[in-house]
């Protein structure tokens, strides 16, 4: 049985929170296990206590949640510059494994922000080893490329202040010859970057009839066109439901954002999957 703390991946200790559902007495018995992508970098710092009370819902819906920091992350062994997206993709593979070793009967995903490239990643490289109940996104990432402009102009917005100013090409031209660099306090190699790059972020087709949540929070009460282009083509795979939440950046603010509504309708869509199961079983 799998508890909090740590265990083994492929290069070293990786720490998983799992969060059980006390009620139940065997994985058998319990709702399902959902498996939470985290997002990158500071924006998981931003996220984790927003993660750790979904999984506290989650397992009074009767789910055990698990979240994994991936190696050179969190509280898992490694560093950044030691590590690569194909690490994460088979320590993942492996905590699925274990997932289904354990007995339970169906899997969820909760990916956040680049949790959403490395899940599809994942389903692009891997058959689940459980049946898949559904998926639930919080502004996610769909292209690699557009998620890897967005982190580096953190670097890019602090050389504006100095003489030696950087563009994007400026950075990856640094990569592609070998010289490492370091974006808010993250140490960046091209062995890293190359592997980023080279996630299968396409839409997995394991996905095409699974149930799809998309939180969009938002402060405004339009939609943005990236949105709206990205959920039109999704609607086309999947079985694609579009959420608007009014909510702050949580995943950006200066300060910590309490996103009570993103939670509450995040684990009201478990509460309402384990009530159609229920039916289904009793039917």
């Amino acid at each position: 049985m799998l508890s909090s703390g740590f265990l083994a991946g492929c290069k070293g200790r990786l720490f998983l929170s799992l969060q059980h559902n006390s009620a139940r007495q065997t994985a058998a018995a319990c709702a399902g296990a959902v498996v939470i992508l985290p997002p990158f970098a500071e924006e998981m710092n931003k996220s984790r206590h927003l993660l750790a009370n979904l999984m506290r819902q989650l397992a009074a819906n009767g789910y055990d949640s698990f979240l994994l920091d991936n190696y050179g992350t969190g509280d898992s062994e490694g560093d950044l510059d030691l590590t690569t997206a194909d690490i994460w993709r088979t320590d993942l593979q492996q905590l699925l494994q274990r997932i289904a070793q354990c007995g339970y009967q169906q899997l969820s995903f909760v990916a956040v922000r680049f949790g959403s490239l490395q899940l599809f990643d994942l389903l692009n490289h891997y058959p689940l080893p459980l049946r898949l109940q559904q998926l639930v996104l919080w502004q996610p990432w769909f292209d690699t490329a557009k998620f890897w402009q967005q982190f580096a102009r953190i670097k890019l917005a602090q050389s504006l202040g100095s003489n030696d100013k950087l563009t994007l090409a400026d950075l990856t031209q640094q990569l592609n010859v070998g010289i490492d660099i370091e974006i808010a306090g993250y140490p960046i190699n091209a062995t890293f970057y190359t592997s980023l790059m080279q996630l299968q972020s396409q839409f997995p087709a394991v996905l095409t009839k699974t149930p799809v949540h998309w939180f969009n929070s938002t402060t405004t009460t339009t939609v943005a066109p990236a949105v709206q282009q990205h959920a039109a083509a999704l609607s086309q795979q999947c079985q694609l439901k579009l959420v608007h939440l009014p909510c702050q950046p949580y995943w950006q603010a200066t300060e910590l954002v309490q996103a009570p509504e993103l939670i509450s309708q995040t684990a009201a869509l478990f509460s309402q999957q384990q009530a159609v199961s229920g039916r289904q079983q009793h039917g």
